[in-house]
Parts: C-alpha cells; structure tokens; sequence
C-alpha cells in the first residue's frame, strides 16, 4: 500500500513539474464529491459557492475557486488557511463535513498547488479514460476484483489515476465497492455494472459471474440460428446459462400475429398453420405479415405513438394529414431515415403537408431538441439543459446549440422557416448558436435543419441508426438491448453490445429497411422462445434466455376482445374501425380512454404501465366485456341461439382467445360442471366462462 501511494505521488506531485489545475486539483475535488450535483456543482451552488458539475469547465472552476469572493478562497502566503482546504478539512465550519483528510495525497496535491501560486497552467483536456478491466469474470462468490483506472491527456501520455477515481456499483447488493485499493466485491451470480468517474469522464466496465452450472440441468438449449442467436447464445454461455427451448407452433403465432400486426390469429389461420407441412413456415409466416396490409395498418400506430401524433378536435385535419403520410410512407417501403428527413425539414400547410405536423407536437425549440434527441438519437438530452449531461457527452452548448437549430421554426397551421429566432444559453446567458450536437457551430442559421438532418442521417452517424433497431428490439422484444429506449449514455451500456452494432449495420447497409430488421429479430430463436419457469424466468429474461411477456397495448387488447366476440359481418355491417386503425388520440373512445390511451403529450408509457386500477375494474366489472357477451348479436349469443353444444362453443372461445386447446382434464372439469343444468343455466355459466378467459392475463398479454 506504500509503494503504491509512493507511485502515485511520484507521478503527480514530485517536484517537477509543477501541479495542475486540470488534471490534478479537478480530480480531486470530483473524488471527494466537491462539484457533485448534491454539493457545489448544483445548478445554484451551495452556500455561495459554484463549480461547474463534475469539473466540466475548468475556466469556470478556476475562476470560482481563485477570483470570485475577492479572492478569499485562496491564500498564497499562507496555503493551508485558504478556505478550500480549511472548510474540508473541518478546520472550518463546512455545510459538507470533513470530506478530506490531512494525511491524504488529495490534501497534499491541493497544498502544493497553493504553495506554487494557484496557477490556472495551460489547458489540459482528457482525451481517454482506460478502465481495467473492461470485463472481469470472477469465478466465486466474495472474489474481489482489482481495479485500475488510467488517464491519458492533451499532452500526451498516460498515468495511473486510481486514486482519484470514484468507482460506483450500480447494485451494492450484487457488487462492493472496497478502496485502498480499489476493488469489487462479487456477493451475487450475473453480469453487474461498475463505473468509473475520473474528473468529468465515466466509463463503465463489468463483473461478471457465472450462475452454478447445476443450473443448465433444468433448462433446454435452443438452436442457434444467425447473428442475432450467435450474440445471445454467446453471452448465455458467458453466464453459465442455457435458454429455454423455442414455444409451440400455436404460441409462436399468436406471438407472431400480435406484434407484427396487433390482431388475434383467426381459427381458420391457427389450423392451417397447424397441419402446414412447410420445413420452414415460421419464416414463411414472418415473411408473409411483413408484406401485409394489416403490418403497415399496425406499425402506423407504432410510429403515430413514437412520433407523438396528437391532434385535437378543433383542428383534426392536422392530425390526419400527419397519419395519412405515416400510413403510406410505411405501405410504399419508403426508407425510414428518409421519413425523418422529411419530418425534420417538411413546412408548408400541416392539413396537406402531413409530415409538418412533427414540428406542431412541441411547443417550443426546446422541447423540440428533447424530442429529435430522444427519438432519433436515443438520449435524454434534456439533463444538459442546466448544466453538462453528468453521465453522457452532451453539453450545455449541445443542448441549447440543438434547440437553436429549431428555434426560427413557426408552429402554427403553416408550418415555415421565419427570419428570426433564437434560445437563450443557459451557460452564457446569450443567445446559443445553432450547433451539432458533440460536433460544431452553425455558421449558416438559414441551413441549419439541413445540415442536422445530414449529419443525423449520414451513414457514420453512431446515433441515428442504434436508436432506431433499438427502439425495433424494444417492440418485439420487451425490452431494448440498451434498457429504455431513450437512455442511451455510458452508465447504461447495451446487455448486447456486440448485437447492437450488426443489428444497426445491417439497418444502414440495406436502406433503413424497418421491415429487413423486424424480420430478423422475429426469426430469431431468441424471439421465439418459450416463457421460463419462476425459479429461472427473471434471469434468463435479463439476457433473452427465455420469452418476456407483455402486456398488450390498450388498442390492440380492445381488438382482440372485438375480434372474439363479435363477428367480422356484424362489424362490418356498423361501419366500425379496429381501435388500431385510430390514430389520433383526441378522437374520442370511451373504451380505448379507460382502457388507458396513450394521449401522446409526452413519451408513451410501456402498456404494463398503462393499464392502471380502472382500467383494470373495467375488464373484471364493467361493461366493456359484459355488453359484448350480452349482445344478442355477438359470436357467444348466436352461438347459444344457434344450439351449438357447450363443447364446442368451449373450444372454440378458448382457441379464438388464446390460441391454444385447453387440456383434456380441464374440458372435462367443465362439461361436468354443466351437466345437469337448464339451458338457461348453460348459457349463465358460459358467459362466465368467456368472461373468465378475457378477463386473464394470458388473453391480455403478448404470451
């Protein structure tokens, strides 16, 4: 432990040279919490006293710590009075408490820097932070883990920074984070996420340890089948874990039917589909709902959804221009990112020009940077609004730079470009210049939408294309291979990095084809898997080793009940369109409203999240079920009408809603239930029946 403290201080206070304000004192006051968003680097500061969060402007920090207060947080005669060692110290009274300790290399490079003047020095940047390890693989529980952190900066050259790096355990329960010197503690099987913090950078790395292999005995392997199987396959392998076998071919279809397309598999398709002697009538199947009409009917809500389309009544040819042009951008195949080129520089009048109406869904400049970061670019650029993204690259410049680009957009019915318009920066408190976000200024504000839907859409873009396949995962999947869609930073790293990057290759290299994607993800053993059992299903979930179910989306649940209850005739016959079809929120629905439709004012929520207590009621004691059993005209009433026997009216609602026939031993726990009963007392009980499937979650779920 001395000689390791001895190399340190070797490197960054021996005599020459001398220390430096950027690569020495910022570290440490971000080691010891100094510019953390709890303490001084608060968008106000704390008692009087403001550091840039994290040490992100040095200029900044210098100026606050040496010049600001007339001065009197230093004191070059007398270094070890100057108030930024007294007050952590303790010495002083410090809102704070003793954060340092006098003994320690920290208070030492802070002294000497005193000593030599306080010098601002010239401007070093961090050019990289190296972790090591990257990846470690422990191979018992309560291992501890060495871990290292290098700097390299402006000047060149690299040193051992350790010491003044903040390692993080996302869960402490899994993972202990020990110091003196740094190491992780491995108390739980998985792959955990630690961080890394040196001065304004972060990076992540990760323990790894592999669950007991006794494990595999339960579980059954499924068949390997493309890139997307070979990355999964090999991460479950890493883990010591082995997926679930791929479900049944009734199971996969309804699946199948419901995400492609959101609609129920009808009887007629699940046989056919049942006695195909087609080797490969998954993927025939697949291929066949991605030429669909009713796929581009179904993904134009997706997209309606993603791209907030939220009309109102007073003006609904707005919003159904805007769906017009999602329906039939998606049923030509026009590429996707020319769809958001489009969006992002349509003007014109938005009851004709359906593409301007994505301007019209915000308010104002900065709410439209929010929504082009989190939608094509996968970020919450929003948290650099006040201050620097404290875990991802974006500046304050970034954020208020991107919303100048939208700043001279009018939002009304004729969407254009005025002569003027500007966002003030925060930082400067001028007004920002259009700016690429991480890249350059603007120097031509007249072009600026141009040149940021060329930089988002070019093929090097490391955004545009990862936030899309993404989001595509998400949709199919449960869950996006970066957890949320718009989290993108590097505390929140992908499950499946190496997947990521083919699936948004592939994305790039073939046009932006969402179609081409969604194929390969559904044709993926990963995505057909079957459910694991409860000792299993939340681990094998995290690494797609087993289906994640989900709930399904109020449009789609709505359809689903019509689509078993009611005939197609006496649908058509009312002249009614599928709840799917509706893409405007603010045309009203009753049954979708209570249901929990999405009114799209910001990001929709997940349907598990949707589907709240009175939605909830509504299935179990409602009308929304009860009057669509009840209609005399509905499939159960003419059904009974029509004397069918309650045999065949069991298998056919139990099929029609869940495309499956029950076990023998259940139809024969129900047939002996209605034996002996009135005809009047058959038709009760199978409504109750019918009402006890649509009430379940296996109906209201993807399954």
């Amino acid at each position: 432990m001395m000689l390791y403290a001895l190399l340190i201080a070797s490197v960054l206070i021996s005599d020459i040279p001398p220390v430096d304000f950027d690569s020495q004192v910022l570290p440490v006051l971000t080691h010891s919490g100094c510019n953390a968003g709890a303490c001084h680097g608060a968008a106000a500061g704390r008692g009087g006293f403001h550091l840039s969060l994290f040490g992100s402007d040095p200029d900044a920090d210098y100026s606050a710590i040496v010049h600001f207060a007339e001065g009197r947080r230093v004191n070059l005669s007398e270094a070890s009075k100057s108030l930024v060692l007294t007050k952590p110290l303790g010495i002083l009274d410090h809102g704070g408490g003793t954060i340092l300790d006098d003994n320690s290399l920290s208070v030492a490079v802070l002294r000497r820097w005193l000593e030599e003047g306080a010098k601002r020095g010239k401007e070093k940047q961090l050019k990289q932070l190296r972790v090591v390890p990257v990846e470690a693989i422990a191979e018992q529980l309560g291992e501890s883990i060495p871990l290292k952190a290098y700097a390299q900066f402006s000047d060149g050259g690299e040193i051992d920074v350790t010491e003044w790096t903040i390692f993080h355990s996302t869960d402490p329960a899994s993972i202990e984070i020990k110091e003196s010197p740094a190491r992780a503690v491995c108390y739980r099987p998985g792959k955990h996420l630690v961080t890394a913090r040196f001065w304004n950078t972060i990076v992540p790395m990760s323990v790894l340890l592999p669950y007991q292999t006794d494990r595999k005995l339960v579980l059954q392997p499924a068949r390997p089948s493309g890139f997307v199987d070979a990355e999964i396959e090999s991460q479950l392998e890493k883990l010591g874990l082995v997926g679930t076998s791929v479900t049944d071919d009734n199971s996969f279809l309804r699946r199948l039917r419901l995400d492609l397309t959101g609609r129920l598999p009808t009887l007629e398709e699940q046989r056919e589909f049942q006695v195909s002697s087609v080797a490969d009538r998954r993927k025939q199947k697949i291929d066949q709902l991605l030429e669909s009409a009713e796929f581009s009917e179904f993904w134009s809500l997706r997209l309606a959804r993603l791209f907030r389309l939220s009309g109102s009544q007073e003006e609904p040819q707005a919003a159904a221009a805007y769906g017009q042009w999602i329906r039939s951008s998606l049923e030509s195949r026009r590429p996707y990112h020319e769809m958001i080129r489009e969006m992002l520089t349509a003007t014109g009048d938005s009851h004709i020009v359906g593409a301007s109406n994505f301007t019209r869904t915000t308010k104002d400049a900065r709410a439209h940077a929010e929504l082009v970061g989190s939608v094509f670019m996968g970020t919450r650029i929003q948290c650099a609004n006040c201050h620097n993204h404290p875990f991802a690259n974006w500046t304050q410049d970034d954020y208020h730079g991107l919303a100048a680009i939208f700043s001279r957009l009018e939002r009304g019915r004729f969407v254009q470009v005025k002569k003027m318009g500007a966002v003030t920066n925060l930082r400067t408190g001028e007004a920002a210049s259009p700016r690429i976000p991480g890249q350059r200024d603007l120097e031509d504000a007249d072009t600026a939408l141009g040149q940021f839907a060329n930089w988002l859409l070019q093929k090097e873009n490391p955004h545009f294309a990862k936030a899309t396949v993404n989001w595509l995962w998400d949709a199919m999947m449960g869950r996006g291979l970066v957890a949320g869609v718009d989290d993108f930073r590097e505390t929140n790293p992908p499950s499946h990095a190496r997947l990521l990057e083919l699936l948004a290759e592939d994305f790039v290299d073939h046009r932006y084809d969402l179609r081409r994607t969604l194929g390969w993800i559904a044709k993926s053993d990963a995505y057909a898997r079957s459910r694991g059992n409860q000792s299993n299903a939340r681990e094998l979930e995290v690494w797609y080793g087993a289906a994640i179910t989900r709930p399904l989306m109020p449009e789609v649940l709505l359809d689903a009940i019509e689509d078993v209850l009611l005939p197609s005739e006496f649908r058509q016959s009312q002249k009614k369109k599928r709840a799917i079809e509706i893409l405007d929120p603010a045309i009203p629905f009753p049954d979708l409203e209570a249901l929990g439709r999405c009114s799209r004012s910001d990001a929709c929520p997940s349907p598990s999240q949707q589907q709240g207590l009175a939605s909830k009621l509504l299935v179990i004691n409602g009308a929304l079920l009860n009057r669509r059993i009840a209609d005399r005209e509905g499939r159960l009433q003419r059904a009974i009408a029509d004397h069918k026997s309650a045999e065949e009216i069991l298998l056919e609602f139990y099929e029609r809603a869940l495309s499956k026939r029950p076990l023998e031993t259940q139809m024969a726990i129900w047939l002996g239930e209605l034996k002996g009963m009135s005809r009047e007392g058959q038709a009760r009980w199978l409504e109750d029946f019918v009402w006890s499937v649509l009430s379940s979650y296996e109906f209201a779920s993807n399954r």
